[in-house]
C-alpha cells in the first residue's frame, strides 16, 4: 500500500511545490490574508452619484480596493463602489470597459502577477480613458519578468520606450508632496510614510526624474526614486503611484487612492 501512494503524494507535493514557487515569484509573493481598514463611518447613507471602479488585469485582490466600497464615508462624501473580481484575472475588450459602466479603470501591479495585456487590450484602455474616464496605475505596470505592458505608458504621460529596471527597488516609503493644494492631496500631511509595500518601478535611469514623458511629478520619495504623477489630457486624467500602496496600506494611502478615483472623474 505504502508503494502505491508514493506516486500519488509525490505528485501533490509537486503540485504544492509549483504553487508556492508561483506565489513567490509574483511581486509582493501572494498571500492568502487581506488587512481591512476598519470602517467607523455610518454605512445606511444611499450610495447616489456613486463613482464606479473596475480593477483590469492585475496582481489580485488588494486590502484597500477590496474595502474602498465600504469605508468610502471615511474618506469623503462621494460614494465608490469598486469591481476587482470580474476582470482582475480575466481579458476583457473595448465592449467589456463599456458595458461596465465604470467611471474609473484600476492596472493595479499587473506585471508583478505576470499579466500580460495584448495589443488590443491596450488599444482599449487607450480608447476608455480618451472618452473620458480617469485611468489609476500603481507599481509594477510597465516592465517586470517576462510581462512587457510598457505600451500602457502614454496612458499615463510616460515615454512607451523608457527601459525599466528588471526588478523593483526598495526605498523608505517616506513621501514628499511637491505640489501642494491639489485634490490628490485632500487630508493628507505634506510629508507622510506609505503603509504599502515598500519598493516602487524605476527606470534604469534609477530616477523618474527625465524620463522623456508629459507627466506631472506630483510627490517624490527617496529623490525621485519613488514617484506619484498625474497626467492631464484633453479628455482624461490618469495617475500613476510607482509602489504599492493599497497592498497592506493604511488610512493615507487609502485617502490618496480614494482622492484618486474622485478627483478627474468631472472633466
Amino acid at each position: 500500500m505504502p508503494t502505491r501512494l508514493a506516486p500519488a503524494i509525490c505528485f501533490a507535493l509537486t503540485v504544492l511545490f509549483s504553487l508556492q514557487l508561483a506565489a513567490q515569484m509574483a511581486s509582493p509573493p501572494k498571500g492568502t490574508d487581506l488587512r481591512v481598514t476598519p470602517n467607523t463611518a455610518t454605512r445606511n447613507i444611499a450610495p447616489t452619484n456613486t463613482v464606479q471602479v473596475v480593477v483590469l488585469k492585475s496582481w489580485g485582490k488588494t486590502s484597500i480596493w477590496d474595502a474602498m466600497s465600504s469605508n468610502w464615508q471615511n474618506f469623503g462624501t462621494t460614494p465608490v463602489s469598486v469591481d476587482d473580481s470580474t476582470y482582475v484575472d480575466s481579458d476583457f475588450t473595448y465592449q467589456d470597459l463599456v458595458n461596465s459602466g465604470a467611471n474609473v479603470i484600476v492596472i493595479s501591479n499587473p506585471a508583478g502577477a505576470a499579466q500580460q495585456y495584448s495589443q488590443a487590450e491596450i488599444q482599449a484602455v487607450g480608447k476608455y480613458a480618451q472618452g473620458g474616464h480617469t485611468v489609476i496605475g500603481t507599481y509594477l505596470v510597465f516592465q517586470y519578468g517576462g510581462a512587457d505592458n510598457r505600451g500602457l505608458a502614454p496612458v499615463f504621460g510616460l515615454n512607451p520606450t523608457t527601459e525599466f529596471n528588471t526588478s523593483p527597488v526598495d526605498i523608505s516609503n517616506d513621501f514628499r508632496q511637491t505640489r501642494q493644494n491639489e485634490c490628490l492631496f485632500t487630508g493628507i500631511p505634506i510629508s507622510w510614510e506609505s503603509q504599502g509595500y515598500p519598493e516602487t518601478q524605476v527606470p534604469t535611469s534609477g530616477s523618474w526624474i527625465g524620463y522623456g514623458g508629459k507627466a506631472k511629478g506630483m510627490a517624490e520619495s527617496d529623490d525621485w526614486v519613488g514617484a506619484i504623477g498625474t497626467f492631464s489630457a484633453p479628455t482624461f486624467t490618469s495617475v500613476y503611484v510607482s509602489n504599492f500602496p493599497e497592498y497592506y496600506g493604511g488610512t493615507d494611502d487609502e485617502q490618496l487612492l480614494y482622492n484618486a478615483v474622485t478627483c478627474y472623474v468631472a472633466q
